[in-house]
């Protein structure tokens, strides 16, 4: 949970995306440059997309908020929206740039990040007073099994309509 993490990170994600963008253009990997869905499958992914931004984005600004003069927390989270802000320009300029289909690549090791960021926020929060570690905790939670959710719809869904 520092700069450097993030930053490498970023760096690192968006260096594989383009490497991963190439290997699409040549033909070196069998990912299409479309997103193949069905009717039903772009409805669900509309309103789960409207469920990333209430639980995934909105709860953890409110909260940012909430616990700003708090510094465990408001570092913790404060990471985690600045990786995720990140991500979603990162998902546009590069479906609008590259190809829509890398949206599933970037979502895909995003996630993953976002998934260790609340594992490392756990860890964390150990020096917070009882009540706010509490609340702390569970937002944690909630926040980890709505992205362990993506990750398996990332790999059911995503994938299966990106994959040649």
């Amino acid at each position: 949970m520092t700069w450097k993490t993030t930053l490498s990170f970023v760096i690192s994600a968006t260096l594989f995306t383009l490497v991963v963008g190439w290997l699409i253009a040549t033909g070196a990997v069998p990912i299409q440059k479309t997103i193949q869905f069905s009717d039903a499958e772009r409805a669900f992914i509309q309103s789960w997309l409207g469920l990333a931004i209430a639980i995934g984005l909105i709860l953890p600004s409110v909260a940012w908020l909430r616990w700003f003069k708090h510094p465990q927390p408001r570092k913790i989270l404060g990471f985690y929206l600045t990786v995720l802000i990140i991500q979603i320009i990162t998902e546009q300029v590069f479906s609008s740039v590259v190809f829509p289909s890398l949206v599933v690549v970037i979502g895909t090791i995003y996630t993953a990040f976002r998934l260790w960021q609340l594992w490392r926020g756990k860890q964390l929060i150990h020096t917070l007073h009882s009540s706010s570690r509490k609340w702390v905790s569970a937002l944690l939670w909630i926040l980890g099994l709505f992205w362990s959710s993506n990750l398996i719809m990332l790999f059911t869904l995503g994938w299966s309509s990106v994959l040649n």
